[in-house]
C-alpha cells in the first residue's frame, strides 16, 4: 500500500512539473533597434497636428448703381463664393446676382442685368477680356442703349479693377471689339476707373455760378 502511494504521489509531482511555465536560465539581451518602432524606447514620439480646415466661403465685392442727384454713382455690396471660384466666376456674380431686398430699399440698381457673360478672363499684362452680349426673349443679340452700356461698363471695370491681378478692363460685345462709352467720349481701348470718374460717389460735380449781369448793374446805378 505505501508503495502504491509513493508511486502516486511520484506521478502527481510529474504532472505539476510539466504543467509550470518553462523559464530561461538566462535572460536574452535585445537590440532596440531589431523591435518595432512602437515597442521602441530611444524613438522621439512624433504627433502629427491635423490640418486645419480652410474656409468654405470669401467674401467678394461687386458694385451696383446708386442714383445721387442727376447721376449714377457706383455703391460696393459684398458676395460669398468658393475660395475656388475663378475670375468667371466673380466677375460672373453681376449678370446673374438678383438685387436683394435690403438694396432694393435703398434702390440700388443693376445695369449688367440685361446682359449675358459670355466670356470673361485675365491676360498676361492683368487687363480683363469681358464678353457679354444683350439677349432679346428669343435669345438673339440686341443693340444696348449707350447709357445702359456706359452704367454696364462702370459697373464691370470697379468690379474687376477691385480685384489685385486686374488693372485694367476691355469690354466685348459678343465677340467684337466696340466703341465704348465712357464719361469723357467714346474709345475702343481699354478702360479704368480714370474713364468712369464720375461714377465715384466722392467725386465732386463743379458748379457753375453765372455773374452779376453788367447791364442790371448800370440799371440800378441809375
Amino acid at each position: 500500500m505505501k508503495r502504491i502511494l509513493l508511486l502516486l504521489g511520484a506521478s502527481i509531482l510529474t504532472v505539476v512539473t510539466s504543467c509550470s511555465l518553462p523559464t530561461d536560465d538566462q535572460a536574452a539581451i535585445v537590440n532596440p533597434e531589431d523591435l518595432p518602432d512602437v515597442l521602441r524606447s530611444d524613438l522621439e514620439v512624433q504627433v502629427e497636428e491635423a490640418e486645419t480646415p480652410g474656409p468654405l466661403t470669401v467674401t467678394v465685392t461687386i458694385f451696383l448703381l446708386e442714383v445721387v442727384g442727376e447721376r449714377n454713382v457706383v455703391v460696393q455690396r459684398d458676395r460669398e463664393v468658393s475660395p475656388q471660384a475663378g475670375f468667371a466666376d466673380r466677375i460672373g456674380l453681376l449678370f446673374r446676382d438678383e438685387v436683394r431686398t435690403e438694396e432694393e430699399r435703398e434702390l440700388y440698381s443693376n445695369a449688367l442685368r440685361e446682359f449675358t457673360l459670355l466670356d470673361a478672363q485675365i491676360n498676361e499684362n492683368d487687363v480683363a477680356i469681358i464678353d457679354m452680349v444683350a439677349l432679346d426673349e428669343e435669345g438673339s443679340p440686341i443693340p444696348s442703349e449707350a447709357e445702359v452700356l456706359r452704367n454696364a461698363a462702370a459697373q464691370l471695370v470697379y468690379t474687376a479693377t477691385g480685384f489685385p491681378d486686374v488693372i485694367a478692363v476691355r469690354i466685348r460685345i459678343d465677340g467684337e471689339r466696340i466703341s465704348l462709352p465712357t464719361s469723357e467720349g467714346d474709345t475702343e481701348g481699354v478702360v479704368d476707373r480714370d474713364d468712369y470718374f464720375q461714377y465715384d460717389p466722392s467725386f465732386e460735380v463743379p458748379t457753375t455760378s453765372t455773374p452779376p449781369s453788367t447791364t442790371a448793374q448800370s440799371d440800378e446805378e441809375t
